[in-house]
């Protein structure tokens, strides 16, 4: 799966289809997650719409009738997308619409003449459709063509995470592929968002006061001050001062070098994700970032495995120190950060932050993250590839540094934001040609392939 952003999207003209759905004034009461709370919390501030679309492509034409049977299906078996959050005078209030009880029409907007106007009219639908206030918060649409279309999702963050936009692509393509040969979907069961948020499942539950994984979330922000970690790097930027997002799409490594850095990794106890970790690491080492690495990290929270295909936000952050090294030693300090960072996912982070003895220093708007997302292993696999899928993101703001790490079957890929400044650009840029060089290295079949590799970051000398 290609992850993107809205601004380097490049979907080939067609005629433009969009379904919109009328709600009831009425449903039930619905529980909302942390994660929805100061994502809303930010969308009341004035915050940029947030919203995460999947797209992927069917052979010949849409077929609006199969594909208006597969948006409804669709929604009655996610309960994240039944849900409307309303501000009203006493506040936020969340409820949940029967499927049934909806209402959907189809619109043809009409043929684009290029990429370029495809992409800017659909950016604009998603804007407008796809925020966190009112229903729905989703968009249904798609781009036909005679030869082969597109088929569209969008969804603001307040109802999925990444996983989920993989999870939309495999069960609306089956979806969509029964109704249009006239037969019955069969889907596996799936578990109901809004009734994980309810019963405590979506997140870690609360831990005791004493808890020592309560107290490595404390050392590692009383470490720093109690300020969030930052993008080490210059980024051009003065306190306070944001910029328009740009974004760095490109590929790293190709399948063979990933296996072998999963086999050098397992040697030393890491996992391939704590490799990467620790061959970033060095990359800002070796333009001048720092010795160690401090970062947050988004992990799963899909405990159950009738979450695994539930669409909804099934993540928590966790504190990530991994050192600039690629030494046997460094590769297995990074595999236990990582082991450790997943064993501080059991507490919540209103808790984490309720026990501070200091209030949380955030100097930036953004917060530097590095995320991970193993395609291969979640639905849809390598029939990702086939369907030329992609998680498309919306773009904003930015006054910090964001690095999304995508593998697929056929290697590793990364995306990221940053603020579309001179400075930014040129730090992205270095870091990216170091990280390739650094991620060759690490892929050395053997550690004697340097004898002084004990003794040096790559890209030192």
């Amino acid at each position: 799966m290609l992850v993107t952003t809205a601004d380097l999207w490049a979907p080939r003209p067609g005629t433009l289809l969009r379904w919109d759905v009328s709600a009831p004034a009425s449903g039930a009461p619905a529980t909302l997650s942390l994660n929805q709370r100061n994502h809303l919390a930010g969308a009341m501030a004035g915050a940029p719409t947030v919203w995460l679309a999947a797209a992927f492509d069917v052979d010949g034409p849409i077929d609006p009738v199969a594909l208006t049977s597969t948006w409804r299906a669709f929604v009655a078996r996610h309960s994240s997308l039944q849900l409307e959050v309303i501000a009203g005078p006493e506040g936020l209030r969340a409820r949940r619409h029967r499927p049934a009880a909806l209402t959907w029409s189809l619109t043809s907007v009409g043929p684009t003449g290029s990429g370029e106007e495809t992409r800017d009219a659909l950016r604009a639908a998603l804007d407008e459709r796809c925020a966190p206030l009112g229903y729905p918060a989703f968009l249904p649409a798609a781009i036909s063509r005679a030869d082969r279309s597109t088929i569209v999702l969008g969804m603001d963050h307040l109802h999925c995470d990444a996983h989920s936009v993989a999870v939309a692509v495999e069960e609306l393509a089956d979806l969509y592929a029964a109704f249009a040969e006239g037969a019955e979907p069969a889907l596996p069961v799936v578990g109901s968002f809004l009734e994980a948020v309810e019963q405590g499942y979506d997140g870690p539950a609360r831990v005791d006061p004493e808890d020592p994984l309560l107290r490595g979330w404390g050392d590692y922000l009383g470490r720093r001050g109690h300020e969030l970690p930052t993008f080490p790097l210059p980024l051009g930027l003065e306190s306070g001062e944001r910029a328009a997002q740009a974004t760095v799409v490109a590929p790293l490594a190709d399948a063979a070098l990933m296996d072998r850095i999963g086999s050098r990794a397992r040697r030393s106890g890491a996992s391939t994700y704590g490799a990467v970790l620790a061959a970033l690491a060095t990359a800002i080492a070796d333009l001048g970032g720092g010795e160690r690495l401090d970062t947050l990290a988004p992990v799963s929270t899909r405990f159950a495995e009738p979450l695994t295909r539930s669409i909804g936000w099934y993540t928590t952050t966790v504190p990530l120190t991994v050192p600039a090294s690629l030494t046997a030693a460094g590769l297995a300090e990074a595999g236990e950060a990582v082991r450790h960072g997943v064993r501080l996912a059991s507490v919540p982070l209103d808790q984490v932050i309720g026990s501070l003895p200091e209030p949380l220093v955030q100097t930036r708007y953004d917060v530097f993250v590095v995320s991970w997302i193993d395609y291969r292993h979640v639905p849809g696999g390598s029939a990702h590839l086939e369907r030329d899928a992609q998680h498309i993101s919306a773009s904003a703001l930015a006054d910090d540094v964001q690095i999304w790490f995508s593998r697929t079957h056929t290697g590793l890929a990364v995306r990221i934001r940053h603020p579309d400044t001179a400075t930014a650009s040129a730090s992205v840029s270095g870091l990216l040609d170091r990280l390739e060089h650094t991620l060759v290295e690490l892929g050395t079949s053997a550690e004697s392939a340097h004898p002084d590799q004990n003794h040096r970051r790559v890209g030192a000398s």
